[in-house]
């Protein structure tokens, strides 16, 4: 009896130190995930802040993606270029990447927490990489879908401003970037004449005397305006008068046609142009042969006379 109660002890001292280091084990292994799991929550999504970039090789084409800091979209957009992932874009967040100057298709589909992933783009948007050239890609909503927008580069510029570059995905497109030149391209003014009487009732100015022939036209012009530049740095409204009236009248006139022209192109959106305006009265008429009183021969004569000219700066798509 005295051997067998002399065991007992030492096999609970052995069960003891058994159960004592599974203990341990089981306690460490939640602490080392906690701490897995907090160097996962560390990961930075967004990087620095847009700066320009600098030229491309004639070899290839340089695309830069980004989304508003305000949008309805909720989630991040997904883009895709000739059907292959390059990266996932948030708000106020901005993705570059070189690629082959080609035809390319650009697909944008939205993601959002808890829904099921779709494994086809939400819109396809086509587009023609230019050799060497750097080309703005906004991403915009088109009902609650996500639609990739190209962007004239002045006004890509100013949008991109404050966004931070998206760096948690890999892109599975992207081919390294080759140096390029920048090219400079001069700017170029164009002179467009708008008839007064197309614009305006006959002697008169102001915004209520446009005539919805004249709406029309600016509506026109300004569409043309926007297809055929890149972007515009200046555009001078110059109102003219034909010499019919007293002098002063006709310098009034001139300048309030241009100021009201002015007023109307700021309307409509016309952002980040500088505008300015000049009246010359009837001092440089284009017809000289009409007769000096105001009867229905010589106002239909004096109809070249009475104009309004835009001068338009900038760079010509």
């Amino acid at each position: 009896m005295k051997k067998s109660i002399n065991k007992i002890p030492y096999a609970a001292v052995v069960a003891l130190v058994l159960l004592s280091g599974c203990a341990q084990t089981q306690v460490s292994a939640p602490q080392e995930v906690k701490k897995e799991l907090r160097s996962v929550a560390k990961i930075e999504s967004l990087g620095g802040a847009f700066q320009v970039p600098g030229g491309v090789s004639a070899a290839q084409s340089r695309v830069v993606f980004y989304r508003a800091a305000q949008s309805a979209l909720t989630g991040v957009t997904s883009i895709f270029l000739d059907g292959r992932y390059h990266a996932s874009v948030e708000l106020g967040a901005w993705s570059a990447l070189c690629y082959k100057t080609r035809p390319v298709e650009m697909g944008a589909r939205q993601m959002r927490v808890g829904t099921q992933p779709n494994d086809l783009p939400d819109t396809i948007t086509a587009m023609s990489l230019t050799p060497g050239q750097t080309h703005y890609v906004r991403v915009q909503q088109s009902a609650d879908k996500p639609v990739l927008q190209p962007v004239a580069a002045v006004q890509a510029l100013q949008e991109l401003a404050g966004t931070r570059q998206q760096i948690h995905t890999i892109s599975r497109v992207e081919q390294v970037c080759q140096e390029g030149v920048v090219l400079a391209i001069a700017p170029v003014t164009e002179r467009i004449t708008l008839p007064a009487d197309t614009l305006f009732a006959f002697d008169r100015s102001d915004a209520q005397a446009m005539t919805g022939a004249g709406v029309q036209a600016l509506d026109r012009w300004m569409a043309s305006l926007r297809s055929d530049f890149s972007h515009m740095d200046h555009l001078h409204v110059i109102g003219h008068a034909d010499p019919l009236g007293q002098p002063e009248r006709n310098e009034k006139l001139a300048q309030d046609r241009a100021q009201t022209v002015r007023d109307y192109i700021v309307g409509k959106g016309l952002e980040g142009v500088r505008i300015t305006t000049e009246g010359r009265g009837s001092r440089e008429p284009v017809v000289t042969t009409c007769g000096r009183k105001a009867t229905p021969a010589s106002i239909a004569c004096n109809l070249p006379n009475r104009r309004v000219v835009v001068m338009v700066t900038g760079q010509r798509r």
